[in-house]
């Protein structure tokens, strides 16, 4: 499976876009028809965003971005938890944010998720665990064709279609998920400085606590600032400053690019927050989870103790 990296982040994405966050149970993504959809829908999507970021040139930044319009692309257009008020419900935050049909809240938390954990993550993950395939691309382009349009007739297939909010509403959604890929397209390509850090500098080993610091702040304020009784804007930035911390602070801090061991330990910062995620709902009672905690725990120390030998394989820009 290490020689075939596009095979491998066609496991490895459903499982961080679905499994470590409980949305499916783990065991559950094991069975051949819910593992080939979640596939599709996950695994080709972080198949075409490295696909394109490779081919592009991307700085790092510009994988992040698409990864925010898959994140639009799933929840807006797909799935529609954009527009599902029983969603909100069984959330917790219910109808707090609710600007023209869309839960704003909610639309910042998903996309957040699936731009960190379900593409860049499992991106970076792939690359450290297949170093050698890390600057070729991983698909021909039939096979970077069949992804997209794998990917692209997803709604036809899941498309939760009950959950129609007004066709303007959806316009709107393909325009921002437009507007984000072209976004995407022009950060991404930006030159960037040559850093005054090399690689023999000393690596900041508390980049991990921050990364989970982060996680754990915006997951909390997400599901506990409807109860604060802010005015909705206001609890939105609120839940959304420490991703917006994380953004400034961690390139400021890490002494290595993305894909160096700097990232790694972001990634495992990431990764522990959802141990103890998927720890505390199995004391809740979702006995499964404990299968996605010791995947995750795992995942994470095996990439912990390799974060030295990854800085040999890693660009020297990102």
């Amino acid at each position: 499976m290490t020689r075939f990296p596009a095979l491998l982040i066609l496991l490895v994405a459903p499982f961080f876009g679905e499994g470590l966050s409980g949305s499916s149970p783990p065991l559950e993504l094991l069975t051949p028809w819910k593992l080939a959809y979640m596939a599709a829908l996950y695994g080709c999507g972080a198949l075409v965003c490295r696909e394109v970021a490779h081919r592009c040139r991307f700085r790092f930044a510009g994988l992040v971005m698409l990864g925010v319009a898959y994140g639009v692309w799933e929840e807006a257009l797909v799935d529609r938890y954009w527009f599902f008020p029983q969603f909100w419900a069984d959330s917790g935050i219910g109808a707090y944010s609710v600007v023209r049909h869309t839960n704003v809240l909610l639309a910042g938390h998903l996309t957040v998720f699936h731009a960190a954990i379900s593409i860049c993550a499992s991106v970076l993950v792939v690359e450290w665990l297949v170093p050698r395939a890390r600057h070729r691309p991983w698909a021909g382009r039939p096979g970077l064709a069949v992804a997209g349009l794998v990917l692209a007739v997803t709604p036809v297939i899941y498309g939760e279609f009950d959950k129609r909010p007004p066709a303007t509403v959806l316009v709107a959604a393909g325009m921002l998920l437009a507007a984000v890929v072209v976004t995407a397209f022009l950060l991404g390509r930006r030159p960037v400085a040559v850093p005054s850090r090399g690689r023999g500098s000393r690596p900041r080993r508390g980049l991990g606590w921050l990364a989970f610091a982060c996680v754990c702040a915006h997951w909390v304020l997400t599901y506990t600032v409807a109860e604060t009784g802010l005015a909705w804007p206001l609890g939105v930035a609120l839940s959304l400053l420490p991703v917006a911390a994380g953004l400034l602070l961690i390139p400021r801090v890490a002494v290595t690019g993305p894909y160096g061991s700097d990232g790694v330990r972001v990634v495992v910062g990431l990764l522990a927050f959802f141990v103890l995620l998927d720890l505390l709902v199995t004391v809740l009672g979702r006995y499964d989870m404990m299968l996605s905690a010791v995947v995750a725990a795992w995942l994470a120390r095996h990439l912990y103790r390799r974060r030295d030998a990854v800085e040999q394989h890693a660009p020297a820009l990102s």
